[in-house]
Formats: C-alpha cells, sequence, structure tokens
C-alpha cells in the first residue's frame, strides 16, 4: 500500500477513516510474525521499526528530531510525524530537521513518568499527546488518521524470553513499569473516544506456545 506525502499534517486527519490501522513498536514478538504479513497493511511505527523491519511503505513517529532527520533520509518518500518540540532525545540536534516528509505536531510538553492520560490529553484537534515513549504518541496518530481499531504489535512492555527488542534492533532504556501503566492509560482513553485497541498476539494463545514473557506485572511460564 503506497503513502502520499502531503502538504501539512492537517491532511492526513482521517485519511484512513473507518480502517484498521497497525501500531508497530520494537517488541521481540515480531520475531514470530512473518514479514509478508505487513505488506498489504496501514502501518504506523514507533521510530525505526519499520526501517529496521525493510517495510515497503508505512507511516513513522518520533519523539525525537535526530530520528525524525534520519528516517526522512533513509525514506523521504514516506511521511515521519514528530513534535515541534525535540522530547529529549539522546543525540539533540540544534535546529528541527527541514525535509518534505517530516511533519511537525504540537504537543504538551513530556511529563515522562509524571504522564496521566486524563490531565495532559490535548484538547486542540490538531494536536498529539506526549507520553513516557514514542509509542503514545504513535497510537494516537493513528487514531488520528481516523482508525476504527488499532492494533499494536511489539508493544511488549516486557522480556519474552529475556529479550525486549525483536532481533536487529538496538535495545534502549527500559522504565517497563511506566511504560506498562501509561500504555493502558492511553488505550482507555483512545477506546473512550470510540476506537477499539488491542494487540496481536502472534501465538497461539496466551500460554505463548512455552516461551517466557516477564514484565512489571505478569510471568509467564
Amino acid at each position: 500500500m503506497g503513502l502520499t506525502l502531503l502538504n501539512t499534517l492537517q491532511d492526513y486527519r482521517g485519511r484512513h477513516a473507518g480502517e484498521t490501522v497497525w501500531v508497530l513498536a520494537s517488541g521481540s514478538s515480531l520475531d514470530h510474525i512473518p514479514a509478508s504479513f505487513w505488506s498489504d497493511k496501514i502501518t504506523v511505527c514507533v521510530n525505526f521499526v519499520g526501517s529496521k523491519l525493510d517495510l515497503q511503505s508505512y507511516y513513522s513517529v518520533t519523539h525525537y528530531h535526530c530520528d525524525a532527520a534520519i528516517l526522512a533520509e533513509r525514506r523521504p518518500d514516506l511521511p515521519v510525524i514528530t513534535p515541534a518540540v525535540d522530547q529529549g532525545g539522546p543525540a539533540a540536534i540544534p535546529e528541527p530537521p527541514q525535509a518534505p516528509c517530516i511533519y511537525f505536531a504540537e504537543t504538551a510538553s513530556q511529563q515522562y513518568a509524571g504522564f496521566d492520560a486524563e490531565r495532559h490529553w490535548p484538547t486542540e484537534p490538531d494536536h498529539l499527546v506526549v507520553g513516557p515513549t514514542s509509542l503514545h504518541m504513535t497510537m494516537h496518530f493513528a487514531a488520528y488518521l481516523g482508525a476504527a481499531h488499532i492494533v499494536l504489535a511489539g508493544a511488549d512492555c516486557g522480556r519474552l524470553d529475556e529479550r525486549t527488542n525483536f532481533t536487529g534492533y538496538a535495545p534502549g532504556t527500559f522504565p517497563l513499569d511506566v511504560w506498562e501503566s501509561s500504555l493502558r492509560q492511553v488505550a482507555a482513553r483512545l477506546r473512550r473516544d470510540g476506537v477499539s485497541v488491542m494487540s496481536l498476539n502472534p501465538f497461539a494463545n496466551f500460554a505463548l506456545e512455552g516461551h517466557s514473557f516477564r514484565g512489571p506485572t505478569v510471568s509467564i511460564n
């Protein structure tokens, strides 16, 4: 599915109204999903996920201007959404990157562990939420596109077989308890707006076919 670069961020509002949008994070559960599965899906990817999975067509959302610049250089034909104010990336750059494929979204201030979806959810229709990770803004952008259903993949918030990220994705700092808590808040807020939010389990059932999972609130196998 090809994507078109539009003039402004606002032009993307409702572009996929009523459709299912898949939000891809970097959890190691993605190792258990065949690459061909994504070929006909509308995918909105966190940071470098789309690039690392070598997807052909996807939206990228990142909190960090440095990452936005790299993504725009790698795939100038695909939309990159980033906050108007850099949200504290490890390699901050002095000026916001400029490229036709980069779209800046107004957000509230980053609250990190103090994030509360009820208090920090934007009230302006063209503003996006900023939570402790880029995943939350990615989810909100999927809703901004008009998604009726958001399906999360790789939003593991834990360690599957003791690994936090899919093969080839560099691990970072993981305040998993903060992520897990805020993920539930963002999902609940989007559901209140009428968007269904669910997660893809790549295994036959919740028993995970013998794989182990360790998260802040659950342990399996």
